[in-house]
């Protein structure tokens, strides 16, 4: 079956709740949350067995792990590295987060990483037929809801973004409510321990916001896990 027709087979606009297998299927550029954080780790240390330290003082009695307090160590190491070497390999990140700091802009440099490591669209090739189909579902699609920080939803649906307390304030209708910010506005970005515990104080607001579109909207889940702590969350 074709998404536009899937998508079709509800009465009511519907509402995308829409994760990162999307863009795991359609990016070069994309990461799962663990490869994220592998990555930079690596990008920034050279060592693969630096990140598998980390990760082991993030295990859970449930031998699961604590993501969050894993992005939290590493967005630390990234950010004192960075500091004691204003000349080194990234040096444009440094450049960036002085200018935005004598800006008035507090930001991390780690997320400075991230915005970069997402800001070009690096399309797999031979999905050219579902972006076709994705656009013609548009018309039958009320509002998206994402926790992705690159652009690609935007780009392939053509709707206005609505980054974090922007959702309050605005028809969230023909909007993609990016819940854990967007590579445009990286000092927002939804990552480590710290994020959540300030992200937590407003998200009841958030989701009141979300529950009264899942109540009045069919919800279709693309790229999400039915385990992710997120979805659970809502």
């Amino acid at each position: 079956m074709k998404i536009e027709e899937f998508i079709k087979g509800y009465l009511n606009h519907r509402v995308l709740f829409i994760g990162t297998g999307l863009i795991l299927r359609y990016l070069n550029n994309s990461y799962s949350w663990e490869n994220l954080l592998q990555h930079i780790c690596y990008q920034l240390t050279g060592n693969k067995e630096i990140f598998y330290d980390y990760k082991d003082e993030c295990q859970k009695e449930d031998a699961s792990y604590d993501f969050p307090a894993l992005g939290e160590k590493i967005e630390n190491l990234f950010n004192e590295t960075l500091k004691n070497e204003r000349e080194g390999d990234f040096k444009e990140i440094n450049d960036e987060y002085y200018n935005l700091m004598e800006k008035g802009i507090n930001i991390s440099r780690f997320k400075i990483d991230i915005s970069k490591l997402f800001k070009k669209l690096d399309f797999k090739i031979h999905f050219e037929y579902e972006f076709i189909h994705m656009k013609k579902a548009r018309k039958n699609i009320g509002s998206i809801v994402t926790t992705n920080y690159d652009k690609l939803i935007e780009n392939l649906f053509e709707f206005n973004p609505l980054i974090g307390n922007q959702i309050l304030l605005s028809n969230p209708y023909g909007s993609v409510n990016k819940i854990h910010s967007c590579i445009s506005q990286p000092d927002k970005i939804v990552l480590t321990s710290e994020d959540y515990n300030k992200f937590n104080t407003s998200y009841e607001l958030i989701r009141a916001q979300l529950l009264s579109l899942f109540i009045h909207n069919p919800i279709i889940f693309l790229g999400y896990s039915i385990n992710d702590e997120t979805i659970r969350d809502i």
